[in-house]
Order: C-alpha cells, then sequence, then structure tokens
C-alpha cells in the first residue's frame, strides 16, 4: 500500500512539473492579441510604430507626444493586457512633458514572434535603437512597470546615461516564481527568470523605484530588496503607505516624485 501511494504521488508531482514547464509562458504572459485593423483612439498625437527584430519579431508600439517634450519615456508594460490596455497609462505620462513609447511584447497587441527571453531582451534594444533616431540618451527614460522591469533593469545597464524608473519591480521573476511554487524546482524550469538582481549593481543610470506596501502582486520587499543591491550612485527608492500593486500613480507623493526627479 505504501508503494503505491507513493508511486501516485511521484507521477502526480512529475505530472505537475510538466505542466508548469509546458505551461509556464500562458502564466507569465497574460497576453492579449489584436489584429492589425484595429484602431486606437487617444487625445494626444500619437504614431503607431512597427519594428522589425532579430528572430522573426515585429514589435508595435505606440509613439505618443506631449505638448512640448523634454525627451521620451520608453515604456515597458505589465504582464496583463495589452497596448489597448496600457495606451491611457502612456497618455497620463505624457503630462510630465515627456513623449511617450509603449511597445507590445511578442504575443501581445499586434506585436509578433515566438517568445525567448532573449529574444525579447534584443526587442526592447532595438526600441530604444529607434527612439536614438530622434532623442539623445540623456534624454530618454526608461520605464518599467513590474513585468517589465525586468527587461528595463537589463536595457538601461546598457545605456547608463538614461534616467531608469522602476515601478513596483520584483527582485528577479526567478524569486517571485520560488516562492508560489516552493515545492517545484523552479531553477531547472524557467526559461524566463529576469535576473534584474544580477544586473542592477553595476546601473549607474539615475534612479527612481516606486513600491507599495500592501502589494500582494510583488511584494514590497522584493522592490526594495532590488534597490538596495542598485550601484547607481543616484537612487532613491519611494514607499507608498497602503500602495497596492495597480494604484500607486494616483497617490499624490507617486506624482510628486515623479516630477521631481524627471525634472532633475
Amino acid at each position: 500500500m505504501f508503494w503505491e501511494i507513493l508511486w501516485v504521488v511521484l507521477v502526480l508531482y512529475g505530472l505537475t512539473i510538466a505542466l508548469y514547464f509546458l505551461l509556464q509562458e500562458k502564466f507569465i504572459f497574460i497576453a492579449v492579441h489584436s489584429s492589425d485593423k484595429v484602431n486606437y483612439t487617444l487625445a494626444s498625437e500619437f504614431e503607431e510604430v512597427f519594428l522589425d527584430t532579430p528572430y522573426n519579431g515585429r514589435i508595435h508600439g505606440l509613439h505618443i507626444k506631449s505638448k512640448e517634450s523634454k525627451g521620451v519615456i520608453l515604456y515597458f508594460h505589465g504582464n496583463t493586457g495589452s497596448i489597448r490596455r496600457w495606451a491611457v497609462t502612456g497618455e497620463e505620462l505624457t503630462s510630465y512633458g515627456y513623449d511617450v513609447l509603449i511597445v507590445d511584447y511578442r504575443g501581445y497587441g499586434k506585436s509578433r514572434g515566438r517568445r525567448s527571453e532573449a529574444a525579447m531582451h534584443l526587442d526592447a534594444e532595438a526600441a530604444y535603437d529607434y527612439l536614438l533616431e530622434s532623442y539623445s540618451e540623456e534624454n530618454i527614460v526608461i520605464y518599467g512597470r513590474s513585468l517589465g522591469s525586468g527587461f528595463a533593469v537589463h536595457l538601461a545597464a546598457m545605456h547608463p546615461l538614461s534616467k531608469l524608473v522602476l515601478e513596483t519591480p520584483f527582485y528577479s521573476l526567478l524569486e517571485i516564481a520560488e516562492q508560489q511554487a516552493p515545492y517545484v524546482p523552479i531553477g531547472f524550469l524557467l526559461r524566463f527568470p529576469l535576473r534584474s538582481d544580477e544586473v542592477i549593481g553595476g546601473i549607474q543610470n539615475p534612479l527612481i523605484v516606486f513600491h507599495g506596501t500592501r502589494d500582494r502582486v510583488v511584494p514590497y520587499h522584493s522592490g526594495l530588496k532590488l534597490y538596495e543591491r542598485a550601484g547607481s550612485p543616484k537612487k532613491q527608492m519611494v514607499t507608498i503607505p497602503r500602495g497596492r500593486h495597480n494604484d500607486l500613480a494616483k497617490y499624490a507623493l507617486f506624482r510628486e516624485k515623479m516630477r521631481e526627479f524627471l525634472d532633475a
């Protein structure tokens, strides 16, 4: 009887591991696809951007214009939805006097291509290169929101003249996954570890980190630990008391510190 139970447990455990390995992209990237015929309506002037990237990627973005541009914010959004959801956030950021380029990851919205971490980092670099055609590096702000922080940190490490904004960032996606599935050998299975912790110690970019104390998606301590590891000589941590994962922009402290950072 004991061996029969043990065999069942091992089989179920093996199935759990197999399912995690095969379905992990569906857990990490909660994408919403869009037809190429989809149109967008914003109050601000904008243009659609399509970038051909390595590994057969085609990345779609919206380049939203502010009335008086001081530079541009390159915005990497969270893991749910697509530009159809996040365009409003991008437009709100133009209130700080910056243009905004918001891009969709592979498989989101109108963006296409098979996902891998290496390919997605190259997609981020392609978006940055596109902006260099019109803006100097000193006037580009790299902004990572939640999942997007994993791409923003790596990109900033290669472009130390640009400012870096991280909103609700994680220490690494590997750490978050290990906490959610402590009995699964995540280190061997995860194809998208997004090890911001291995990179951020070397960044020199001016850095600001925003995190709320009631964040139930990415715990506050994860963002704080990433901030503490950052090597930037000009860094600041903005803690939003009672702030959650999706509501930081409504707080006056967030808006005040964001404006100070961008205007510095």
